[in-house]
């Protein structure tokens, strides 16, 4: 075995801002992992360094071959790399990828007879293998050659559909290749980005009632059998600890009526779990230097509603934050998206009499908070994964944070 305290890993790529693989293998095992941005022109420096081993993404899976020594039979099947070792003086190269999504593919348990790829990178040569050995019938969509996407139309009767492109991945959340709306038969939809947890691709399945799976389970497997490349261990973490470990990376995100006790509840959240703590109402007085109250006075309700929704946009598609939003979000339903892509929200339920009216634009009296609350309520469910009574603050925001942890997949 590795002494592995010696040892210097890490992941190399272009643009690494989405990754979470320096989190997982921190979990993984005891030594050092970085993210390494290179251009192209530096890759050569990159491998002479101290580097011991290193995983790679996009877009250098093919161009990294070229520098290596040897490739395992999978790899060298695929014609794409995603971990390199040194070993006696050779740089050996393997694709892990290739076992983290046929353990993703075969999650669903389900017998599919026609898959459609878009995009024809190194993720989707992986992707091909793996149908291939499933005796899936498949077609490859791309920008580059025929079938082109204007051309994906005339699949409707497949089952199944795969993202392997970095169509709405973080930073350019929100993007989408393609309207399920067209399609016959699909049994599910896999959007291979994990960034965020929900692309605006499985929005549309989820819509539709159709079962569907971002790559965070392809993810967590290949850095376990890269991790067992890198170290010479053989058993490592469950897939479900570290898939779980993931998932506590996303958002708490609290909705509800005006002085419900959302931005109190969010700090005593924020302090126990060490998450970062959003709270939109303060960021819209932070930028606009005035009150919600003077904003509404002066400037009227629609700029305050164009306010909030630019901020539930930046906020929505960061990680590990609890995010106190104001009464109204959800007037607006545009802001679900934004909010839910990356969290898990709540609607902090409390009787309509004890809700506080200090400082509240909309909300003066009983009367003024029971007509808002009927206009609201539909929203509030709409928008909310779980409703809580707030009745003890403190009691609350445990029960929040429990049932957070406890159930990650929800």
């Amino acid at each position: 075995m590795r002494n592995e305290k010696k040892l210097k890993f890490g992941l190399l790529g272009k643009k690494l801002s989405h990754s979470f693989s320096k989190e997982i293998h921190h979990y993984i095992g005891n030594y050092e992992y970085k993210l390494y941005e290179k251009e192209e022109y530096e890759i050569k420096d990159f491998i002479n360094s101290d580097i011991t081993g290193f995983n790679i993404t996009s877009p250098y899976k093919i161009e990294i071959i070229k520098y290596l020594d040897e490739i395992s039979p999978e790899a060298k099947k695929i014609g794409a790399v995603n971990t390199v070792i040194k070993r006696c003086g050779k740089l050996i190269g393997y694709n892990t990828d290739y076992f983290g999504f046929l353990y993703l593919l075969n999650s669903f348990n389900i017998d599919f007879k026609k898959a459609i790829i878009l995009g024809d990178g190194a993720t989707s040569k992986t992707i091909s293998q793996v149908l291939k050995d499933k005796n899936v019938e498949f077609v490859v969509i791309s920008r580059k050659n025929h079938p082109f996407y204007s051309e994906i139309y005339n699949y409707k009767n497949y089952d199944l559909l795969i993202n392997a492109t970095p169509v709405g991945m973080y930073p350019k959340n929100g993007e989408s290749l393609v309207d399920l709306d067209e399609f016959e038969n699909l049994k599910c939809v896999i959007d291979v980005i994990y960034n965020p947890f929900i692309s605006e691709l499985l929005f549309k399945a989820k819509d539709k009632n159709i079962k569907y799976e971002n790559g965070l389970k392809m993810l967590v497997v290949q850095a376990i059998e890269s991790s067992k490349i890198f170290t010479d261990k053989k058993n490592i973490l469950l897939e479900k600890e570290i898939e779980k470990f993931i998932k506590e990376k996303r958002n708490i995100v609290l909705i509800g009526m005006p002085g419900s006790g959302k931005s109190t509840i969010a700090k005593i959240i924020a302090k126990k779990t060490n998450k970062k703590l959003i709270d939109i109402d303060y960021e819209i007085e932070k930028k606009e230097k005035e009150s919600i109250e003077d904003i509404f006075q002066k400037k009227g309700e629609l700029y305050f509603r164009e306010l909030e929704l630019n901020f539930a946009k930046k906020f929505g598609k960061e990680n590990n934050q609890v995010i106190a939003t104001g009464g109204g979000i959800v007037k607006d339903k545009r802001n679900y998206k934004y909010l839910k892509q990356n969290g898990k929200i709540y609607f902090i339920n409390r009787k309509l009499k004890y809700l506080s009216t200090k400082n509240r634009p909309l909300s003066k009296n009983l009367e003024e908070i029971e007509k808002i609350y009927n206009e609201r309520k539909n929203n509030y469910e709409y928008f909310s994964d779980l409703n809580v009574c707030n009745i003890k603050i403190n009691d609350t925001a445990n029960y929040i944070i429990g049932d957070f942890y406890e159930n990650t997949c929800n």
